[in-house]
């Protein structure tokens, strides 16, 4: 399972799909790259920040927590070769979006918990820098791809997180216990009971479970052809959430896109995601 993204990016870069470079965006994104957001326990959690170039007023912001297992990636994970998570900063400052991809404590080096902590660690330094980098405080989003989805929507969600304006979820782990019971009996005894348990807390460590009305605003994308358990997780929680009438959690299915390619084609030609997300969060901003 680890290798599945190496296999779809290696297909990427022999397609040439993924070729962008910096340069193309010289006149409409600034970069400041290896910043500093927390020190937890004497370990610096990194982060590459992508500004809109020619906003006037304060820009929406985006802290992106890459995907992985919780175990796996960091936030230039196979930049080299296809631009990977930075193509999700430039597609977003391009638009006019204030972009900050991160890095957090792994698996087994780090909890859950402290890795929720972490991406609302990145939330609290962008509120207290906004006017350094011409941000809006009161429009700050979190964004993840998979497990980094799942820590977007549990900073917000769990923690109740008040600067938080908003999720966008791609592809993300809404039930961990569903989890459990869709993956092979490695990755269980690999992952799921080390870092979550035997089974007694999926509840607490699934953001399903903070889903109410008081919760931030939510839009959860899953690829059409996304893991089938994903799949079937978007299906039982769009109907659960209709049913207790929660319509600020939004649900959309992505035509030809599957796990990886929700991310690998970011930026790229075939992107079908970038346009969505940043459609959402304007239209929550102008919510106002």
């Amino acid at each position: 399972m680890k290798y599945f993204m190496l296999l779809t990016i290696l297909g990427g870069v022999l397609g040439g799909c993924h070729l962008n470079t910096r340069s193309k965006f010289k006149d409409t994104v600034v970069f400041h790259d290896d910043l500093h957001y927390s020190s937890p326990a004497g370990k610096e959690n990194g982060f590459d920040l992508y500004l809109p170039k020619t906003a006037t007023a304060p820009a929406p912001a985006v802290v992106f927590v890459h995907g992985g297992y919780w175990r796996n990636q960091t936030r230039s994970y196979y930049r080299a070769f296809t631009g990977l998570y930075e193509n999700f900063g430039l597609a977003l400052a391009s638009r006019g979006i204030a972009t900050a991809v991160i890095d957090y404590r792994l698996f087994p080096g780090a909890t859950p918990g402290e890795q929720i902590a972490d991406v609302t660690a990145a939330v609290a330094f962008l509120k207290a820098h906004a006017g350094k980098y011409n941000i809006d405080p009161a429009a700050i989003f979190v964004s993840g791809h998979s497990a980094g989805g799942h820590l977007a929507l549990m900073a917000a969600w769990k923690e109740r997180n008040a600067d938080i304006r908003g999720v966008v979820a791609l592809s993300p782990i809404l039930d961990i216990a569903h989890m459990r019971q869709n993956k092979e009996a490695d990755f269980n005894k690999e992952l799921s009971v080390p870092f979550f348990g035997a089974g007694d807390r999926d509840k607490e460590h699934s953001p399903a479970s903070y889903a109410t009305q008081q919760s931030q605003p939510a839009f959860l994308l899953f690829g059409e052809n996304d893991y089938a358990y994903l799949i079937e997780q978007s299906r039982l929680y769009r109907e659960k959430f209709s049913a207790a009438k929660l319509k600020h959690i939004s649900f959309d299915s992505v035509p030809g896109v599957d796990h990886s390619s929700m991310v690998t084609e970011v930026n790229s030609r075939t992107d079908k995601v970038s346009d969505k997300v940043t459609q959402y969060i304007k239209n929550i901003v102008g919510q106002r």
